[in-house]
């Protein structure tokens, strides 16, 4: 709004410097969207039972706290407040994230429930907010997930195990002058085993996308995911998720949407393993070539299983031993990667590179 007023007033000076502390302003915000590095806080869900909290009790709030705030210390920071003001042999932790049932409490104790969660969006938002920046701005819906199974108990076999997803909504949106706002609404919806499987695979591949296809590559961060995925048990990761629901014998009374979805979500998982194997293979330092070839054997043994249990056919080229290449005949892709550390590379690298004992 100021510079249409220096123009007219041709303070070319006013001007220049407003220019400067844009361009300034700018270069930030491509430093800060490149290397990851900003954290804007950390969001939970606090809710209060007990008489003694007089007009509070029933409330619920969504407290915005600092950075990398754990659950951990936002619990025991209000257990002090609380305690402090009510005597902490009349407090309670709730630990448990599902509804409170009122009728199991004393109404003469005070209970405080603290439940981590994340902003949530919906489709339409989800393709407007893309930056992390965007992603914390201008929110008032949180998502938490509550684990349960039909016999009761919160976890169970991965057939079995389905989850449900609480969505609140507060009456304003952050940031906001205070740090904690009021919920005014709540709903949830419920996840069957094969909806919590692609809801899980789906995150998977979001994370390992986003560090494939950065500017600058995390080279720490992108091996801890990579070890993730990769190196895992038969009956344990992406691979349980495979053999519950993708074994023709088990898709009886599945539906076949959720299935085929399951599927491509599969297909797009090896993908960007193997993309994540390139950019390791070429980012690597020499005493951790041995963790990476570790990490292409599992690999390997993780598209063989997929291979059996999928019935599709994912070729490995044993014929070179320095390229792996990969086709599906679900969705006719053909990618390939290196196995051994190329010795140039256009890819910047972020974060520390460690041993690999350590990585």
């Amino acid at each position: 709004m100021v510079i249409p007023f220096y123009m007219k007033q041709r303070d070319y000076g006013e001007l220049a410097g407003i220019h400067e502390r844009l361009m300034k302003g700018y270069r930030k915000v491509v430093e800060v969207n490149r290397n990851g590095k900003r954290m804007l806080g950390t969001y939970f869900r606090v809710a209060f039972f007990g008489l003694c909290f007089g007009d509070e009790d029933g409330k619920e709030y969504i407290y915005k706290e600092p950075k990398l705030t754990q659950l951990s210390e936002i619990s025991q920071r209000l257990k002090s407040l609380y305690g402090a003001k009510f005597g902490h042999e009349n407090l309670s932790l709730i630990q448990e994230s599902g509804k409170v049932n009122r009728k199991t409490l004393d109404a003469n104790l005070a209970y405080v429930q603290v439940t981590f969660v994340q902003p949530y969006f919906d489709e339409k938002e989800e393709k407007q907010k893309i930056t992390y920046f965007e992603r914390q701005h201008n929110i008032r819906n949180f998502c938490f997930e509550t684990p349960f199974t039909p016999g009761g108990r919160a976890r169970g076999n991965i057939d079995e195990q389905w989850k449900r997803k609480t969505i609140c909504t507060t009456s304003h949106t952050f940031p906001y002058i205070k740090k904690r706002i009021a919920v005014i609404s709540m709903r949830s919806f419920e996840l069957k085993p094969i909806e919590v499987a692609v809801d899980e695979m789906t995150v998977k591949c979001q994370e390992l996308e986003q560090l494939v296809t950065a500017d600058r590559v995390d080279l720490k961060k992108l091996q801890l995911r990579l070890q993730g995925s990769v190196n895992c048990q038969v009956n344990a990761g992406p691979l349980a998720y495979a053999q519950a629901f993708l074994d023709e014998n088990k898709q009886i009374g599945l539906s076949e949407v959720s299935v085929n979805n399951l599927r491509n979500i599969f297909r797009k998982f090896v993908d960007l393993c193997s993309r994540a194997l390139q950019i390791n293979s070429e980012m690597i330092l020499l005493n951790q070539q041995q963790y990476h070839d570790s990490m292409v054997t599992s690999f390997q043994f993780m598209v063989e299983e997929l291979q059996n249990i999928m019935n599709e056919t994912l070729i490995i080229d044993g014929d070179d031993a320095d390229t792996i290449s990969i086709a599906t005949t679900g969705n006719d892709s053909v990618f390939s990667f290196s196995t051994h550390r190329s010795m140039t590379s256009q890819l910047q690298v972020g974060g520390t590179v460690e041993d690999s004992s350590v990585a």
